[in-house]
């Protein structure tokens, strides 16, 4: 498979491009600024700024899927995520690429969702310190159901840096508390190679769930 990663060279889009590269996909690397990816035969990198749509048409031109892993750092403006999904959402129509993963908080919740006391606390602190963080990642999944595409959001409570263990993707959670960014990149894999949770917004949960 053919996917262009937006956000490659960030701490989840790296680990990403180096299971999508092991797994045997070719990859075309988005990076905003300074490149930290490893080379590989199947990788391309492209200098792209994703709310450029010059830049995501150069990124994403004859891929099968795009991924994105757009967050918020410091200093990022409040709709960073949601202004880049307009520009790739539009992009990826004009070029009849259809799949499309992005990943965001439980912060970010509906209708049924199975929701623990201690996700309820953790994201009630989020919703004091960081509110547009939250409202951010729901726009994103607001813009995506009125757009034709085939888009997968995952959802995790927190996210780290921890050697991966057990998981699986469920519908309503509940959440599993840490989730290793490798799992995550694990995730993403499978939901494209599945081409599964089309036009959901599952989260990672704990296997036993």
């Amino acid at each position: 498979m053919k996917i262009a990663v937006v956000a490659a060279n960030g701490r989840s889009g790296s680990i990403f491009v180096k299971y999508a590269l092991s797994a045997g996909h070719q990859v075309r690397a988005g990076v905003y600024q300074n490149n930290t990816l490893t080379s590989h035969p199947n990788l391309v990198v492209v200098t792209c700024d994703a709310t450029n749509k010059d830049d995501i048409d150069k990124l994403i031109n004859d891929q099968d899927a795009v991924v994105s892993f757009i967050g918020h750092v410091k200093g990022s403006p409040a709709h960073v995520q949601t202004d880049a999904i307009k520009v790739i959402s539009e992009v990826m129509s004009q070029k009849r690429i259809t799949r499309f993963v992005s990943l965001t908080g439980t912060g970010v919740r509906f209708f049924g969702d199975n929701i623990s006391i201690i996700d309820q606390i953790l994201n009630a602190g989020i919703k004091i310190v960081d509110q547009a963080r939250i409202q951010d990642g729901k726009d994103h999944v607001e813009l995506l159901k009125k757009t034709n595409l085939d888009w997968t959001v995952i959802r995790v409570l927190k996210l780290q840096n921890t050697q991966p263990k057990g998981f699986k993707l469920t519908t309503h959670g509940p959440s599993k508390l840490v989730v290793s960014r490798e799992e995550v990149a694990k995730a993403v894999l499978e939901v494209l190679r599945d081409h599964s949770f089309i036009r959901q917004t599952p989260i990672i949960s704990e296997p036993k769930d």
